[in-house]
């Protein structure tokens, strides 16, 4: 990490314009007319200091003695607190608060090695902004310009941090068990829900998905189509969630709407083709009894009501809703072009979900292993008992699971739009 590597991280993802540099500084327009100096010798320091610590992920920042480290609050009226606190006994010093300047800067090398979208233009309103700058006591202005680094601190929103000090020196593990043993603190006592990001990626997500659509309000048209309310009811609630887990089961809720109408059709399909044979004759048992074999094989009857085989389910949902598998691997590759080849390489390790080639030219190998991966993972999460060797494990298996969540936001997608109507 460089100091050239910062400015080239405030550029790209908070949209600021280099107005000046020189050896010692590096001047932004923020927006109007208004600036935010980078000062070269406190950043290159920053960065020495930054470039001796250890990391996690791309997200947790430590050493022998400090820890640091992304959170999210998820309490019911989310505002940024500050909160310190000391443990003299065993000489610990916790705190809740905006970012350390060497994590912001440590965190802004990570966001734009990630090749993150412009953080601008999604949750940064240019109010905020112009807050900063019009907010010196009685319109004067101030003597010195603002710390860029300070003014990203205010703007990026939910931008928190808990921070743990420690007199002895302690292992990573060690410092993590004081990070939620502190969280249980603040939930138990001041209802905090604060949850630590575990990886990069999950702060990242929702602006990778916003590269595949309109960034912009002005770009948004009114709509065209009508929809399911039931299907944009379980949507709203995948991609407002902040639960990795919670977003999968709302996108696979859209697609088990529409399980037992297709299940039920495709009975009723293979009944009428059975009747419809030239050979089938309703007076010879033999046939009678083949249309209830068909019958029995895709119904099963469990406490007083017929259950129907869900990952036949699935896929045929799958087939009749996506039946351009081409069209569905534009859409993958546009958000991410190692995707289809990842899910051609790796099954998902957790619930041991198939592997999926996009490319095979036997389409109905393509469905069939898609549902698989689908279905096994949504068991997985569904079925996490003690005793289940198959099974999603909260924090520990959700890197793995949000490229999962990217294949089913897709397929969610694919469903409610080819189940519209036009205005």
């Amino acid at each position: 990490m460089e100091v050239n590597d910062i400015v080239e991280a405030i550029q790209s993802l908070l949209d600021f314009e280099l107005e000046s540099e020189n050896e010692t500084e590096v001047r932004f327009k923020v927006v109007a007319d208004n600036y935010a100096i980078l000062d070269k010798v406190s950043l290159t320091q920053i960065i020495e200091k930054v470039n001796g610590y250890s990391s996690k992920e791309g997200i947790g920042l430590y050493s022998n003695n400090q820890y640091e480290v992304l959170v999210r609050n998820e309490s019911r009226l989310a505002m940024r607190r500050e909160i310190e606190q000391e443990d003299t006994v065993n000489k610990l010093k916790y705190k809740l608060n905006s970012p350390s300047t060497e994590y912001l800067v440590f965190f802004l090398y990570n966001l734009h090695q990630q090749d993150t979208p412009n953080l601008l233009r999604r949750g940064i309103m240019g109010h905020r902004l112009r807050r900063i700058f019009e907010s010196s006591a009685e319109g004067q202005q101030e003597m010195f310009e603002r710390s860029v680094l300070d003014v990203i601190k205010e703007i990026i929103p939910r931008l928190e941090t808990i921070q743990i000090e420690s007199e002895s020196n302690k292992k990573i593990e060690e410092f993590e068990r004081l990070l939620f043993a502190y969280i249980f603190n603040l939930g138990y006592n001041l209802d905090l829900n604060m949850q630590p990001l575990r990886f990069i990626d999950e702060f990242t997500q929702p602006y990778r998905m916003g590269r595949l659509r309109r960034s912009r309000i002005n770009d948004i048209e009114p709509p065209k189509r009508l929809y399911i309310n039931d299907l944009i009811l379980h949507y709203q609630k995948g991609i407002s969630s902040e639960s990795l887990d919670h977003q999968y089961l709302s996108f696979y809720h859209v697609i088990e709407h529409f399980f037992e109408k297709i299940y039920n059709d495709d009975i009723l399909f293979k009944v009428r083709d059975e009747l419809t044979k030239p050979d089938f004759s309703y007076k010879r048992s033999k046939d009678i009894k083949g249309l209830v074999s068909i019958i029995q094989n895709k119904l099963k009857y469990k406490n007083e009501e017929f259950l129907i085989n869900e990952l036949e389910a699935l896929e045929l949902t799958l087939q009749k809703f996506i039946p351009d598998i081409e069209e569905f691997k534009e859409s993958l590759n546009e958000y991410q072009p190692d995707l289809i080849e990842f899910y051609k390489a790796n099954e998902v390790e957790f619930s041991k979900g198939n592997r999926v080639n996009f490319d095979n030219d036997n389409q109905d190998e393509i469905y069939k292993n898609l549902a698989k991966r689908i279905y096994r993972t949504r068991n997985a999460i569904v079925h996490s008992k003690e005793t289940e060797k198959i099974k999603y494990v909260p924090f520990k298996d959700d890197k793995e699971l949000l490229s999962e969540i990217y294949l089913l936001r897709l397929v969610a997608e694919f469903i409610i739009i080819k189940n519209s109507k036009e205005l």
